[in-house]
């Protein structure tokens, strides 16, 4: 049956053509799903489809042995499969969020997951909040330990204080933070 259609519209039989292209609606349609899956393109990608076969047709040579449906199949994964080469050009400086954070400030090279990027963030931002209720002492010295990464015995030289005072501030900031940040 599919054979005489094939026929008949290489022929140029326009109700032929038709029932070929409603025929292969599902070939689309799963072809779409398998190769280039974009749910709001549907409808042009299943008329880009419709259109590929109407090309098919007008190139398809049955003396080269190969199935019609073989050639459809592989003229639509071509087709689908080459939507994905489609460059997207972006300024690395647009800006993008609420907070009009640029492109550029959001590329990570360590390979994190989203997920733990939008958590680390809201972690951050919560951490900031904390430490600006520390007294100026206080935020000073974990801002020296914990992100400088300068011993305890270089901040109480730097600071003219005692080992046992930087300590104890430490720890009371510490604390603190704590008590901020978990209630």
């Amino acid at each position: 049956m599919l054979d005489e259609l094939i026929d008949l519209a290489i022929k140029g039989n326009k109700d032929a053509v038709e029932e070929i292209i409603n025929q292969l609606q599902p070939l689309i349609i799963s072809s779409i799903r398998k190769y280039y899956n974009i749910g709001k393109e549907y409808e042009e990608l299943i008329q880009e489809g419709n259109l590929m076969i109407l090309e098919s047709l007008k190139t398809y040579d049955p003396n080269k042995g190969v199935h019609f449906l073989g050639y459809i199949k592989l003229n639509l994964k071509y087709l689908y499969l080459n939507k994905h080469k489609r460059k997207i050009h972006l300024s690395l400086n647009e800006p993008v969020g609420d907070d009009g954070q640029e492109i550029i400030e959001l590329l990570i090279s360590d390979n994190k997951e989203a997920i733990d990027i939008i958590l680390e963030d809201e972690i951050n931002a919560e951490l900031k909040k904390a430490l600006e209720k520390l007294t100026k002492r206080q935020r000073e010295i974990v801002i020296l330990y914990y992100v400088e990464n300068i011993s305890i015995k270089e901040i109480s030289h730097r600071l003219n204080i005692s080992y046992r005072t930087v300590v104890n501030i430490k720890t009371k900031a510490l604390e603190n933070l704590k008590k901020y940040i978990i209630g």
